[in-house]
C-alpha cells in the first residue's frame, strides 16, 4: 500500500513539474512577444479572437539591428503580402518585386522610387500604405524582419525542404537542382544568391517563398511551447510586428489549420529604365490579376484598381518594356534611390 502512495506521488510530482514548466515557458513567451509585437488597437485582437481572415505584408531586411543608423532601417529587400484564411485552411504568399516603381507622398515631399525604398522614406506604416495602393486590398499588418535572423530561425525549426529549380553555387555551398534539405546556413544562402538565377530577381523571389512557406508549415504542425518560446527567442531584437501576440493561445487555435495549405504567387513586372537606373513596371493588367486573387483569398469582392501606377503608365507614349525600356515620370521628375552607408 505504501509503495502505492509512494507511486502516485511520483506520478503527480511529475505532472505539477510539467505544467509549471509549461506555464513558464508560455508567461515567456508572452513576454517575448510583447517585446516585439506593438502599436495594435482593441480591433485588431477582436478580428483575430473570431478567427477572420487577415493579411500581413513581411519585410525583410539586411540592414543589422532594425533601427540601426537613421529613424526608419534602410530599404527592405523582400516584400510578401501574406494572406491567411482559416475557414479555407490556406495562405497566399505573394511577392512584389523590389525594383517596383511606385510614388511616395510624405508630409514633406512626393518621391517616385523602388518599393524597397518606402521603408526608409515612411516607416511601416506607409509601407502598407503603398502596398495596398498599389494592389487594392487591405493590408492588416506588418511584420519587419532581419533577414540575418533566417538562419537560426530555420535552425530552430529543424530545417526545411526546398525543391530546388536548377543547380548552382553559392559562397562555397553546392546546390543541387530538385528536392533538397537545408540546415540554416544553407537556406540563408539558397535565398540570398541573385545574379546566377537566369530569372533574376524573380528567380530569388520564388526560392525565398520556399525557404518561408516550409518554416511556416513546420512552425504550424509544432506542438511543443518549448521549441515555440525558442524560437521567439531568437526573433527577439529582429523582428517587429503590429500583429497582436498576446493571446498566442488563441492565435494558435484559430490559425494554424491554414499553414495546411500554401500557395504562391509574384507581381511581374516590365523592364524600364530611369535616370540610368533599372527599375520594374506593375501593369495594370498584372495589378488587377493579383488584386482579384488577394481579395478573393480574404472572402472579399473583386474592385477596380485605379491607382497613380496606371496613369503613370498611361502617359507613356514609346516605352513598352520590351524594346523600349525608357521610362518618364510626370513633369519629368528624377527617381529617388537612397543609398545607405554600412
Amino acid at each position: 500500500m505504501k509503495k502505492k502512495y509512494i507511486f502516485l506521488s511520483i506520478i503527480v510530482g511529475l505532472i505539477v513539474v510539467i505544467l509549471g514548466v509549461f506555464g513558464y515557458e508560455y508567461h515567456q513567451i508572452l513576454i517575448t512577444a510583447n517585446t516585439i509585437s506593438n502599436n495594435h488597437s482593441k480591433i485588431d485582437q477582436e478580428h483575430l479572437k473570431q478567427g477572420k481572415p487577415f493579411s500581413i505584408l513581411v519585410l525583410g531586411t539586411d540592414v543589422g539591428a532594425l533601427g540601426r543608423g537613421t529613424e526608419y532601417a534602410g530599404n527592405t529587400d523582400t516584400m510578401e503580402l501574406i494572406t491567411v484564411n482559416p475557414a479555407k485552411q490556406q495562405i497566399l504568399m505573394t511577392a512584389i518585386p523590389r525594383d517596383t516603381l511606385v510614388r511616395v507622398k510624405t508630409k514633406k515631399k512626393t518621391t517616385y522610387t523602388k518599393i524597397n525604398a518606402t521603408y526608409a522614406l515612411s516607416g511601416a506604416s506607409g509601407v502598407k500604405k503603398q502596398v495596398s495602393e498599389l494592389l487594392n486590398v487591405p493590408v492588416d499588418y506588418y511584420a519587419l524582419i532581419n533577414m540575418g535572423a533566417l538562419e537560426k530561425i530555420v535552425t530552430a525549426v529543424g530545417g526545411v525542404e526546398v525543391n530546388n529549380p536548377f543547380s548552382f553555387t553559392y559562397e562555397g555551398h553546392k546546390y543541387p537542382k530538385g528536392k533538397q534539405f537545408l540546415n540554416g546556413k544553407e537556406a540563408l544562402g539558397y535565398s540570398r544568391m541573385r545574379y546566377d538565377d537566369p530569372d533574376n530577381d524573380y528567380g530569388r523571389q520564388k526560392r525565398g517563398q520556399q525557404v518561408l512557406l516550409s518554416a511556416l508549415q513546420k512552425v504550424g504542425k509544432s506542438k511543443n511551447i518549448i521549441q515555440i518560446n525558442n524560437l521567439l527567442s531568437i526573433t527577439k531584437g529582429n523582428v517587429q510586428t503590429d500583429l497582436p501576440l498576446n493571446d498566442l493561445r488563441t492565435l494558435y487555435k484559430n490559425y494554424h489549420n491554414a499553414l495546411n495549405k500554401s500557395e504562391d504567387d509574384h507581381l511581374q513586372g516590365k523592364n524600364a529604365t530611369i535616370d540610368g537606373l533599372s527599375f520594374q513596371i506593375a501593369p495594370k493588367s498584372e495589378m488587377q490579376r493579383l488584386s482579384n486573387k488577394i481579395r478573393q483569398s480574404l472572402d472579399l469582392k473583386k474592385v477596380k484598381v485605379n491607382n497613380i501606377e496606371i496613369k503613370m503608365n498611361e502617359m507613356q507614349t514609346s516605352w513598352n518594356g520590351y524594346n523600349n525600356v525608357n521610362y518618364v515620370l510626370p513633369g519629368n521628375a528624377k527617381a529617388y534611390v537612397p543609398i545607405y552607408k554600412s
